[in-house]
């Protein structure tokens, strides 16, 4: 918590002296130390979301309302302009990283899971999202524009959003192949930090 406070006053101060702050929070892991520390936070006390699902659908519901409103604003790029002097970038890691921590906590101990086949490939995805979250940026935005120019126009938000999951998942067989080739080797070399004890 005291990291917390002070990776908020260390953007505050910069902020200050260069008079932005966007590309710091965005772009870098130090800018969003705050989002491992909550997430961090959150598994510690987990167990006060634990079944809260009108808390955490609550929280849900006040986060998309703040992102609406922040991109009413002008959002990432036009808040007025890129990069953004808007102070609201010294708070929005730990914005995001309390609601992504909230929301993680609560799915991740308020629910039953089966084996089914639904469950293995959203586990799938789990598994290639790391791959396909390293390499969406060589692909979102020639995609997008090739499909606005040759198929449909996606600044109709309802037509991007049905169009979404088909790229998605046209994603996962190159997540599948950089997760098995490239991930997987180095995930062999992990060390082990955490062990069980079993009681003698």
């Amino acid at each position: 918590i005291i990291l917390l406070a002070a990776a908020v006053l260390i953007r505050a101060i910069l902020y200050q002296g260069k008079g932005e702050i966007q590309t710091l929070s965005y772009w870098t892991i130090v800018g969003r130390i705050d989002q491992f520390l909550l997430g961090m936070i959150a598994y510690k006390f987990r167990s006060l979301i634990t079944g809260r699902h009108v808390v955490a659908v609550c929280s849900l519901v006040i986060f998309a309302i703040f992102y609406w409103y922040f991109d009413s604003q002008g959002g990432f790029y036009k808040n007025p302009s890129y990069p953004s002097p808007s102070a609201i970038w010294i708070f929005m890691p730990t914005i995001e990283g309390l609601a992504y921590a909230l929301m993680i906590a609560w799915y991740d101990s308020s629910f039953v899971y089966s084996n089914s086949k639904f469950s293995r490939f959203f586990a799938l995805i789990g598994t290639y999202s790391y791959s396909i979250y390293l390499l969406h940026y060589f692909v979102v935005f020639r995609v997008s524009r090739e499909i606005s120019n040759n198929l449909i126009d996606l600044s109709n938000i309802y037509l991007a959003l049905l169009v979404a999951p088909i790229c998605f998942l046209l994603m996962m067989p190159i997540g599948h192949v950089s997760y098995r080739f490239i991930e997987s080797p180095f995930l062999k070399l992990r060390t082990r930090y955490v062990y069980s004890y079993e009681k003698s």
